[in-house]
């Protein structure tokens, strides 16, 4: 029965690089669609966890430290971990462990209110999400040299919209099925069942990612810093020796500033401003995610065929300012749900191209060097983002501080088209490997 599998499986149209792959690099396209199906769910029903901490009665600044806690550690554990990483053969097992442990934290603050009263439970639950920080930083500084080494070049754009596509399906059904769920059963209870439920597929985001390849050609010899002192003296050196790095990780912070700023504010907004329920938060969600695999198709499709990556990155970096600039004058979630796919449509747009630049922005042969240097921007930004969203909306209120994020979105596209980041690849700004 088993052996006419492959046969029945190509009748169906299912690609040969599926059924049979004939190299490393297609075997890890296929590990990357389940890899991306697993974490699609997971990280769509972990979107209802800042909405339970508002249900439990959490002030802004407890929900903007979930988001900005991430940041804090990264800053302060960027440097001692990514010495560790400098030191491994291979970053794989950092990227599927890190991702396994920090998966594993969501089911974990999901059952905490059951044993605690709202009060304590959301302490508890930031002492946990501060534990899950530590994997989530190796993550974020590994993630990126991860997808850049996995796929040859020319099949980055395919390997990105595949996995993100497939990801953003699960995560639109997950976060739409679990919101129905939750409109129906109140308490703290559901959200146990349904974060907790979900967690059955973090085996399928850890098993294929553990098994990535990346061909001896790919991998970098970097000599890792001694000490501490060496290592922010040479991540301060790549901004001095790199000025294309430099200005796309200038620009881009920018831009992230106003993103980050936006993340805690979107679900204080929906429940106190807008009075949405968990049913409507999950059909925004869901047209969010699944609009994504409009964008990852468009956006791969008009990159690969036509060479507009830069366009892509301009066009979609003005649209993502329009979602929060319409959420903070909008009197209910209706007039969201239409919105929401224009957000999905240029997420998925900047996501695909924003790697490729980003990888095109660092000299060759020293991504993995110049790297942590990016992610250290990066932390600092999403320590800054939700502290100012917070503290502008207990100040002023949410819709101010949404419209605040969308003019840093805009000033963010304004200097990504004035700098005309994107238009030159790696072999036009760097002659040598310097």
């Amino acid at each position: 029965m088993f052996s006419q599998l492959p046969a029945l499986l190509r009748t169906l149209r299912f690609p040969e690089w599926l059924i049979a792959p004939k190299d490393g690099d297609e075997r890890n396209m296929a590990r990357g669609m389940y890899d991306g199906m697993g974490v699609g769910v997971v990280e769509g029903v972990q979107i209802f966890i800042p909405v339970l901490f508002t249900r439990l009665g959490a002030d802004p600044l407890a929900v903007g430290l979930l988001s900005s806690m991430p940041a804090v550690a990264g800053i302060l554990l960027a440097v001692p971990i990514g010495m560790r990483i400098a030191r491994s053969a291979t970053v794989i097992p950092w990227y599927a462990w890190s991702r396994l442990l920090l998966f594993l934290s969501f089911p974990i603050m999901a059952v905490v209110p059951l044993f605690f009263d709202a009060q304590m439970a959301v302490l508890v639950m930031l002492g946990i999400a501060a534990l899950a920080t530590v994997p989530q930083t190796s993550l974020a500084l590994v993630f990126n040299v991860v997808m850049g080494s996995i796929i040859d070049v020319k099949r980055r754009y395919f390997l990105m919209s595949l996995r993100w596509s497939i990801l953003g399906v699960c995560n639109g059904i997950a976060v739409y099925l679990a919101g129905l769920y939750l409109a129906k059963h109140t308490g703290v209870e559901s959200y146990a069942i349904v974060i907790g439920a979900s967690s059955v597929f973090i085996a399928m985001a850890f098993l294929p990612a553990r098994k990535y390849e990346v061909p001896p050609e790919r991998r970098e010899k970097v000599i890792p810093p001694t000490t501490m002192g060496a290592a922010l003296h040479t991540m301060l050196d790549n901004f001095k020796k790199y000025p294309a790095f430099r200005l796309f990780v200038l620009c881009h912070a920018v831009f992230q500033i106003g993103l980050t700023m936006s993340i805690p504010l979107f679900p204080l907004h929906w429940v106190r401003v807008l009075q949405a329920d968990d049913a409507a938060i999950g059909i925004v969600s869901m047209v969010q995610s699944v609009t994504l695999l409009v964008g990852y198709t468009l956006g791969s499709y008009f990159a690969t065929r036509y060479n507009a990556r830069v366009m892509i990155l301009w066009v979609c970096a003005i649209g993502l300012g329009i979602y929060p600039l319409l959420t903070a004058v909008v009197t209910s979630m209706a007039p969201l749900f239409f919105f929401a796919a224009v957000w999905g449509v240029c997420t998925a747009g900047i996501e695909l191209v924003i790697l490729d630049v980003l990888l095109d922005s660092c000299p060759p042969g020293f991504v993995t060097t110049v790297m942590p240097s990016e992610r250290m921007v990066m932390f600092a930004v999403r320590l800054v983002g939700p502290i100012i969203g917070t503290i502008l909306a207990r100040s002023t209120s949410t819709s101010f501080a949404l419209v605040v994020a969308a003019a840093l979105h805009f000033i963010g596209a304004g200097l990504f088209i004035y700098y005309r980041i994107g238009a030159k690849k790696a072999t036009e700004l760097y002659h040598s490997p310097a």
